[in-house]
């Protein structure tokens, strides 16, 4: 089923990298299933010359297992029930264990596919340029309005252009100030706001839930989708954004970027939370998301929540199209 769909990974490729081929062989294949002889008989093939000595081959083999293995009990016990893959008793077989509908399902599979769009060392067939236009646009912004909802446990505003609806960003910030932000926003954009401002490079903004308002702080959310996240902090656009649409600045700021990819290394990791204030990779993203979607029970009010089907369309959306393209 992978054939024309995914790389051989390398032989030296990280544990991440090697369960997210098996993610991805799970994603594609008719039962939803991957099973680790692919992937160990596939590293196999890398080498140059076959081993002298089986004895060896068979402990790589087992070293290859506890990697992945690990890594995947990484993955499950940082996203708990937003992690759709289960790992069988043996270890040998990697299902992918909810359906495509599924929420769960669909923000890890979007942040898993987001992150191998480009430069992937596995992915061949990537999504093409009208489902990645549909992703940064549309469908990650739901994603990552619902995540900074669920980071926050309170309401959250959808800011990133384009919207799904014709407000102004001005509208779109008066219903923040109505939810209980404590942030009151102009009547016009400032005198030094760029004509026809849409965003103002601020993508979400979430408080935690008070009696009444002001909340002791806001968040301001970056959605980076891009490999260039690194450099796409959100209080870099803060003071302007501020100036530009709000009358009242009273409030207490702090910052997060989301992105799709699965940092691995622990010191870039460190230094860009420090750098970004709060950095939510694929193993943080789609759990708070989650527990976002489940806000609206508790009787509080975000935005995006009824958008969740988006995510799904384009997942099978490039599912079927990837596909129609191994068998074409």
């Amino acid at each position: 089923m992978t054939v024309g769909l995914l790389d051989t990974p390398a032989i030296n490729a990280g544990a991440d990298i090697l369960v997210d081929w098996l993610e991805l062989a799970a994603f594609f294949d008719e039962y939803r299933r991957a099973r680790m002889d692919d992937l160990a008989g596939s590293d196999r093939t890398q080498q140059e010359a076959p081993p002298d000595n089986f004895e060896d081959e068979d402990l790589e083999d087992d070293r290859l297992r506890v990697d992945i293995e690990n890594e995947v009990r990484l993955r499950q016990a940082a996203l708990q029930d937003a992690y759709p893959f289960e790992l069988d008793d043996t270890g040998e077989e990697l299902t992918l264990a909810r359906p495509l509908d599924d929420p769960s399902t669909a923000f890890y599979l979007l942040c898993l596919i987001a992150s191998h769009i480009t430069k992937s060392p596995i992915l061949l067939a990537p999504p093409d340029a009208a489902l990645v236009t549909r992703m940064r646009n549309r469908v990650f912004q739901v994603l990552g309005t619902l995540a900074v909802a669920g980071l926050v446990h309170g309401p959250a505003v959808s800011v990133g252009y384009p919207r799904e609806t014709k407000e102004t960003i001005l509208e779109v910030l008066s219903r923040a100030e109505r939810w209980g932000s404590g942030l009151i926003p102009r009547d016009k954009p400032g005198r030094h706001a760029a004509p026809k401002a849409k965003d103002g490079g601020i993508d979400v903004i979430g408080w935690p839930r008070r009696d009444r308002p002001p909340p002791p702080w806001v968040m301001f959310g970056q959605l980076a989708s891009g490999l260039n996240w690194v450099d796409k902090p959100a209080d870099l656009e803060f003071t302007t954004f501020m100036d530009d649409f709000f009358d009242q600045q009273g409030c207490q700021p702090t910052f997060t970027t989301l992105i799709p990819y699965r940092v691995i290394d622990q010191l870039l990791f460190v230094r860009e939370s420090k750098r970004h204030k709060s950095l939510c990779d694929r193993t943080q993203a789609p759990l708070h998301a989650l527990r976002g979607l489940g806000l609206p029970a508790e009787g509080i009010e975000l935005d995006e929540v009824g958008n969740v089907g988006q995510i799904v369309d384009w997942i099978q959306d490039y599912r079927q199209a990837a596909l129609q393209s191994r068998v074409a």
